[in-house]
């Protein structure tokens, strides 16, 4: 009898092990089962937000693309508002896909960041047609008794105002200051417009990804800035040193001065001499993040490309901008 009841017992006890197994099979198998119907919820949704991200894109593409072809039948005088609403679009567009960089494929983001390119190329090409620069040619030798044309007081006074618009409308900026080493981080400038206004004998460095920087009247600066996703513009400036990537670069009136640089289309100076142009070369902890945000293609580099609007000759070079020697250039920056 008890070894009946031994044998009973026995096969209890494999029948409640084999029962546990199963339980946590199967317990192993919903939480399996869970975690893929979260991921499939969570592939979803980003393809999702791709396909609403393409939307969105190709309905900005149309309506810029159409913009543009309705600049033949704008009047003259509203030419330049219509260029500049469009570029407006444009560079709305751009923060639209920077911010969207974190959830897009790697593919996509090359598509986007070349159709923002094709984009700004056809602006600025169709405005190069409809306004177009004045032309630079050699007069004849002037009288010696011949006064100086100077500045006008209009045109000083446009300056401090654009000066002015410059530093009310930019959420960061730096003005008026000498001597002092300056620096904003990404918390201040991600997506924001930066100004650097009336500097001299400054270093600033800007960690992050600012929207635009506007840089006005520096004298004897170093700029160091992370990825910008639009523009840079630089005017008045003397004997600095800029070493900064972004999309779009444009200087006036600017001399004596190097500039490091990443620019993805080409950098246009006007009324400039004795600059100097090198690859940007500023490293800092998360300047791979800043420039996944930017959306800026680090494997198209036009550094070396630059228009020059005072010299149009296209089979003579500019006397006005070289490329630093590279036995010249800054290799590390403290």
């Amino acid at each position: 009898m008890a070894a009946v009841d031994t044998a009973d017992s026995q096969l209890q006890e494999k029948k409640l092990a084999i029962t546990e197994r199963l339980q946590k099979r199967e317990e192993a198998r919903l939480i399996e089962l869970q975690k893929k119907k979260e991921h499939e919820g969570d592939t979803v949704s980003r393809q999702e937000n791709v396909t609403i991200f393409l939307e969105n894109l190709n309905d900005q593409r149309v309506f810029l693309e159409h913009g543009v072809a309705q600049s033949n039948n704008v009047t003259k005088t509203q030419l330049v508002d219509h260029f500049d609403d469009l570029s407006s679009t444009l560079h709305t567009l751009q923060r639209y896909v920077s911010e969207c960089t974190a959830f897009l494929p790697s593919y996509e983001v090359r598509q986007a960041q070349e159709t923002i390119s094709n984009l700004q190329s056809m602006i600025q090409e169709k405005r190069d047609e409809l306004l177009p620069k004045k032309k630079f040619a050699f007069s004849k030798a002037k009288k010696t008794n011949e006064k100086k044309v100077l500045p006008s007081k209009q045109e000083n006074t446009t300056k401090i105002d654009e000066a002015s618009a410059v530093v009310e409308l930019a959420a960061c900026k730096f003005v008026n200051q000498s001597g002092v080493s300056l620096s904003m981080d990404s918390s201040e400038i991600n997506q924001n417009d930066v100004a650097l206004v009336g500097l001299t004998d400054c270093t600033v460095k800007l960690f992050g990804s600012p929207s635009a920087v506007h840089i006005f009247k520096l004298k004897n600066c170093k700029i160091f800035a992370g990825p910008v996703s639009g523009s840079i513009f630089i005017r008045d400036c003397t004997n600095c040193v800029f070493v900064l990537p972004c999309q779009q670069l444009r200087i006036h009136n600017t001399f004596d001065t190097d500039f490091y640089i990443h620019v993805t289309s080409k950098a246009i100076i006007e009324d400039c001499a004795r600059v100097q142009f090198a690859p940007y070369n500023w490293t800092y902890t998360n300047l791979d993040s800043d420039y996944q945000l930017s959306g800026l293609d680090r494997g198209r580099n036009n550094w070396d490309k630059v228009d020059d609007f005072n010299f149009l000759a296209a089979d003579v070079a500019s006397p006005n901008w070289s490329v630093l020697p590279e036995g010249k250039r800054t290799v590390t920056w403290n």
